[in-house]
């Protein structure tokens, strides 16, 4: 019934702040627009998030109901948030946590995510086929948050 859990990692180049690029990232409301598929979000308070996305992936069709809480925030330096995931016949949860450093050029990026738990459809998906769909979903949502920033999308630094 479980998934091999998969971990996913990088770092991002940002021309922003880290202040800037911190709030870009926990202030719920700016978080929303950066999701990828997204067709409603609810802020339930300061730190948790609703969602409904429809991802567009061959092995997961409809929609995905998310809910993502903030974890832990030391601003303008690291943020955690744990991700829950509920669709027809699959569930996911996922912690994330993102740290952020001045860089000559803004700021750097260091991140993580690893899937704790995966039931349903998304436990008979093969690792490789998860891996490279959050991988594309990852990058749509930094190049949103680039552009909500303003800023042209940087190469990823890794």
């Amino acid at each position: 019934m479980v998934q091999s859990l998969a971990e996913f990692g990088g770092e991002e180049l940002f021309a922003a702040s880290p202040e800037r690029l911190f709030d870009a990232l926990t202030n719920l409301d700016a978080l929303a627009a950066s999701i990828p598929e997204l067709v409603s979000a609810e802020k339930v308070d300061e730190r948790t998030l609703k969602c409904v996305v429809r991802p567009g992936f061959s092995f997961l069709r409809g929609t995905l109901k998310l809910t993502i809480a903030v974890a832990e925030l030391t601003p303008p330096v690291v943020a955690a948030m744990n991700i829950t995931g509920q669709g027809i016949g699959a569930s996911i949860a996922i912690s994330s946590r993102l740290e952020i450093e001045p860089a000559a050029s803004g700021s750097r990026l260091k991140w993580q995510a690893r899937i704790e738990r995966a039931s349903g459809l998304l436990a008979t998906v093969p690792s490789g086929l998860v891996k490279a769909a959050a991988d594309q979903t990852i990058r749509n949502a930094w190049q949103r948050v680039h552009q909500q920033l303003g800023e042209p999308p940087a190469e990823a630094a890794t």
